[in-house]
């Protein structure tokens, strides 16, 4: 039996639309809002800090403050954050980050969007393995409302 990689998480879906209309849907802060469930102001350009407040049903008004790494059209965007949900009364600004990678690539007629998250090996190995967990299951939820967003 394979040992699980608690290091990075990474998912990947084919969306049947082409990727201009995915970048979009990743890169404007108000379409990514729409299918993330996340309130977000401001503008995705590298060193922006962007503060979201979820809106989904199991976690309404969690705010997550994202700090925007790396845009480039049509082929990454990158930002990095405090993995997994807030402990009420932890102290999170010292702890490390992880990396979140968006990557599209041409496929079949669509767009192949790979999410990358990287970094939980710099995390304790009591938090590591909660927002692993709770990460890697939101990335496959937020993989597939992507999908439905899109036409």
């Amino acid at each position: 039996m394979p040992i699980a990689d608690l290091t990075k998480i990474e998912r990947s879906v084919l969306i049947r639309a082409p990727r201009s209309l995915v970048w979009r849907a990743i890169a404007e802060v108000k379409e990514f809002s729409a299918w993330f469930q996340v309130k977000a102001e401001g503008r995705f350009a590298p060193g922006a800090r962007v503060r979201m407040v979820s809106t989904h049903p199991e976690c309404s008004g969690v705010v997550v403050d994202v700090i925007i790494q790396d845009v480039v059209p049509e082929q990454r965007f990158s930002w990095k954050w405090h993995p997994g949900m807030p402990v009420p009364g932890e102290d999170i600004s010292a702890e490390p980050m992880t990396l979140v990678e968006f990557h599209l690539s041409d496929e079949g007629g669509g767009t192949r969007v790979t999410v990358i998250e990287s970094g939980f090996d710099l995390l304790t190995l009591a938090k590591r393995s909660r927002v692993f967990d709770e990460n890697d299951k939101g990335w496959a939820e937020q993989l597939a409302a992507l999908g439905r967003y899109l036409p």
